[in-house]
């Protein structure tokens, strides 16, 4: 088949001058499309502003004798934009909402300027840009429109409520442009890329980045682009060469009778059911579903009224009693249902809304329940909402989300002003009063919140892109929420209703009213506030006496392994990216996600196959571990030696000498090594992963100062625990050149929240499995190390890239306040200090215990038994055991002593 071409095309790209969006321009540009190259030149934190991003990429694109502009203005003033393009080009045919900012912070210190920079870049930039394109592509009917979101608009991420707001934000946009820009052949799509840039660099290992170029992305942006597709409102996850439709999943979910006997017991009861997505024996009415828009409502309600009353025997009891709930918009309608609700299970509410909440709490106090007025906007006063909530019950236990305006209006007619009330009610109202209920979370170790989203925020509507935008960001907010919340026991759910309140009043058919009363939705939401609730994270959907819940699907799709890619590569595949009769998966994290990603990219040997890895691994697979002096000194000068130590720093020394844990960087430099606990895990995710031992032994002594390393991986051991699962993984290392033996690796982790078959693969190495308890007996060595404050910024020199090490925001995900040194840096720490006193090793085998800080000083007391050296690692400032259950085994019992 032909070629895809541009010609005539003019497409504009913000956020051009590096990364994926400069890739995408000079793509566009050799297929002949004229290019407005936005960028505004700001840093990565936004800030700032130089021309040259742009103009580099507008001479690169005419030095190949392409056409190209700079533009150089804020995506806020998206028409000065698009006036680039009409002035240079005479229109706009196609705009790529690229441009980006991050402003990373836990969310207990993220401030509202952060939050609202990064939504205006990425979201109402992408509002301002499209809107000013939006009539030229009306008139010429013709459009294309391809919005950026991110793993973390999808998943959530921690560190990122403001960025995984936002791109969450722009899936809703899009999904509503789609319906909207129909009739007039705009498409509109999203792509969720996983790819080398400014953004991830910090925070991916170097084997992982050098599988997610740009070259990997542009195809997928450039096919969506095009005249002959036809795609729109969709979603895809791209990275390293891997394309994939990803769409909403609805569970079949469960009916209860709406009338009295439906409660939020029987809900407890019958949760499990709403979340199993099980639905083999399901009638077709509650079938899962794959919709673009909400659920038949009508079919729903109407079967229903037909049950007998809710069976609550058995139901565990839920109450609320003395929980500080604040709920917003609880004047009228679902809020007002919501805060009888919550009182009736024992609360002490906060009847919030600007208009009037006294009825609220007049009929709450005269049915003997404790209510509190709060006459306050939340889009502009959230600080006193909370401080009224404080100075009354001096705490708040839950907070629910759900005052709401709805400014509808075509896309075409829809005012800035229309716009932004919405976001700011919405989404920044959201985010303020979470922000400010989360320390008082935080401080009682315990706190609910409920978002209350839209079906127009899931799904998109016509109308409504500034609401479906709102809504949808708040899936994006609640997810990275959950995720920060989990360590202080902080819940939070996302519920979409479906009830006839005031706000939908006037968009209900006349033989609906009345059918979708609040109090169906209100037992939901008083089960998700209590303390037995037993998910966080999730969304719910919700009317008529059925709740479901949501999550995504993703397609099998289609894996190039070509280095360059093209734009015929996915047109050519594009069923098969898009195709979920089988091979489907449902990712729920970013890790889950980017895990399978590489893994289908770079797949594995079948299960079945696994113990005979060792005679099918090839060299093209796993690329050699190639290291000379210069590896062998960077490793022991971050082990602490110094100058005065010729044997560990001069290569020219007599005794140039590698300190003998060395023998372990092969497997922590290695993709495959990463990469292998997911082919023999269920759900596995890695930042839930605890390395527990490790066992190194030197086959070679002494261990060469210089080798080209082949290294084949095979699990030894897997066992099943609960919840948790252990691995015990194995790599043996040759010598590429001899095939003599160098090292020989087991490695033990500990990972939560994860599946595996429990099996032996191989017998373990004997040295490593002993106890090595330490003797009740005064010990014959002890020294201290102090550990620089710079020690693991140094260590990871030597290619542990872990940005646990480095980066405070990352290791705040495994709930460490600071970031921590490498465990294995500590494991040669004092592997150097036992070699300096009693001399060399060929086993060393240890169990962490415990973490060191960068700044702190270790203490290492050994005992000698023959040829065996047991040995504990503390941590003097906190009294703690890093290391214990560890030995060496000597190449001589005389060694030393």
């Amino acid at each position: 088949m032909s070629q895809l071409s541009f010609k005539d095309k003019v497409v504009i790209i913000t956020g051009a001058g590096g990364g994926l969006g400069k890739y995408y321009s000079l793509e566009f540009a050799k297929r002949g499309a004229k290019v407005v190259v936005n960028d505004l030149g700001g840093s990565l934190s936004g800030q700032g502003g130089d021309a040259k991003a742009a103009d580099v990429v507008v001479n690169e694109i005419k030095a190949a004798g392409g056409i190209a502009v700079a533009d150089y203005n804020n995506v806020l003033d998206g028409a000065k934009i698009v006036e680039t393009a009409v002035k240079n080009f005479g229109t706009v045919h196609i705009v790529i909402n690229n441009a980006g900012i991050l402003r990373d912070a836990s969310f207990k210190k993220m401030t509202e300027k952060e939050f609202q920079l990064v939504l205006d870049v990425h979201l109402n930039g992408a509002y301002q840009v499209t809107k000013a394109a939006w009539p030229y592509f009306r008139k010429q009917q013709y459009g294309r429109i391809i919005n950026t979101s991110s793993p973390a608009g999808l998943y959530g991420n921690f560190g990122q409520a403001n960025y995984s707001a936002a791109k969450s934000g722009l899936i809703g946009f899009a999904e509503t442009l789609a319906k909207e820009g129909d009739k007039y052949n705009i498409k509109a799509n999203t792509i969720a890329p996983l790819a080398r840039s400014r953004m991830t660099e910090s925070i991916l290992p170097p084997p992982i980045l050098e599988k997610l170029g740009p070259e990997k992305v542009a195809p997928l942006v450039l096919y969506l682009s095009h005249e002959d597709n036809e795609l729109s409102g969709q979603i895809f996850e791209v990275a390293a060469g891997f394309f994939a439709q990803i769409r909403w999943e609805r569970s079949g979910g469960i009916l209860f009778k709406p009338d009295a006997s439906f409660t939020a017991e029987v809900v407890a009861k019958r949760f499990d059911e709403i979340l199993n997505f099980d639905d083999s024996k399901k009638p077709e009415l509650l079938k899962n579903q794959h919709p673009f828009m909400l659920n038949n409502y009508n079919e729903l309600v109407a079967n229903a009224r037909t049950l007998p009353p809710n069976n609550a025997a058995g139901a565990p009891t839920v109450s609320l009693k003395n929980r500080v709930v604040l709920i917003t918009g609880a004047g009228a309608g679902l809020g007002k249902e919501y805060a009888k609700w919550f009182a009736k299970y024992g609360a002490k509410v906060v009847v919030n809304d600007f208009k009037d909440a006294s009825q609220t709490v007049n009929e709450i106090k005269a049915a003997g329940g404790e209510a509190h007025p709060d006459h306050h906007d939340v889009a502009k006063e959230a600080e006193a909402i909370i401080e009224n909530v404080i100075a009354k019950y001096g705490t708040i236990d839950i907070l629910v989300n759900n005052a709401g305006i709805l400014r509808d209006k075509s896309f075409a007619n829809m005012s800035d002003s229309d716009w932004f009330s919405v976001q700011n009610v919405h989404l920044l109202g959201t985010y303020n009063l979470t922000r400010l209920a989360w320390p008082h979370f935080v401080k009682q170790g315990r706190g609910r919140v409920v978002n209350i989203t839209s079906t127009s925020g899931i799904y998109g509507n016509f109308g409504q892109a500034n609401y479906s935008s709102a809504k949808a960001a708040l899936l994006g907010f609640t997810k990275t929420l959950a995720i920060e919340g989990k360590k202080n026991d902080i819940k939070v759910n996302v519920v979409a209703p479906h009830a006839e309140t005031a706000m939908t009043l006037t968009i209900m058919r006349e033989e609906d009213k009345n059918l979708f009363l609040p109090d169906q939705v209100a037992p939901l939401l008083v089960y998700l506030s209590s303390d037995e609730v037993p998910v966080t994270g999730e969304t719910f959907e919700a009317g008529g006496g059925w709740i479901g819940n949501t999550r995504w699907q993703r397609a099998k799709g289609a894996v190039s392994k070509s280095d360059s890619t093209t734009v015929e590569f996915v047109r050519d595949n594009i069923a098969a990216i898009t195709d979920f009769s089988s091979g489907t998966q449902n990712p729920a994290s970013t890790t889950e996600s980017s895990m399978a990603i590489l893994d289908a990219v770079d797949p594995e040997e079948e299960e079945e196959d696994v113990e005979e890895v060792e005679d099918e691994d090839d060299d093209e697979e796993e690329p050699l571990f190639v290291y000379g002096d210069r590896e062998v000194i960077l490793y022991n000068i971050g082990l602490g030696a110094t100058s005065k130590e010729l044997k560990y720093v001069y290569e020219n020394d007599q005794d140039f000498q590698v300190i003998p844990t060395f023998g372990h960087l092969v497997t922590f430099n290695s993709i495959k090594s990463q990469l292998s606990f997911s082919k023999l895990l269920r759900n596995f995710n890695p930042i839930l992963l605890l390395h527990g031992e490790h066992y190194i032994k030197l086959e070679k002594f002494p261990v060469p100062t210089a080798a080209k390393v082949k290294t084949v991986f095979t699990p030894l051991q897997v066992t099943q625990k609960g919840t948790n699962t252990i691995v015990v993984h194995g790599s043996k290392s040759v010598d590429a050149d001899t095939g003599e033996p160098l090292f020989t690796n087991e490695g033990t982790f500990f990972i939560r929240k994860c599946e595996g078959d429990t099996k032996v693969y191989h017998e373990r190495r004997t040295f490593a499995t002993l106890p090595f308890n330490a003797p009740n007996a005064v010990p014959d060595f002890i020294t201290e190390v102090k550990i620089s404050e710079d020690k693991a910024s140094l260590y990871r020199l030597s290619g542990d890239r872990n940005p646990l090490h480095i980066d405070p925001t990352f290791a705040a995900v495994a709930n460490y306040d600071k970031p921590i040194l490498h465990g294995m840096c500590t494991y040669g720490l004092s592997a150097k200090a036992l070699l300096d006193k009693f001399g060399p090793f060929n086993e060393i085998k240890a169990r962490f215990t415990g973490v060191v800080f960068p700044g702190e000083t270790i203490r290492v007391l050994a005992w000698k038994q023959g040829d065996t050296v047991i040995f504990q690692t503390h941590v003097v400032e906190r009294g703690t055991i890093a290391i214990n259950n560890a030995a060496i085994k000597l190449i001589s019992d005389k060694a030393n002593l």
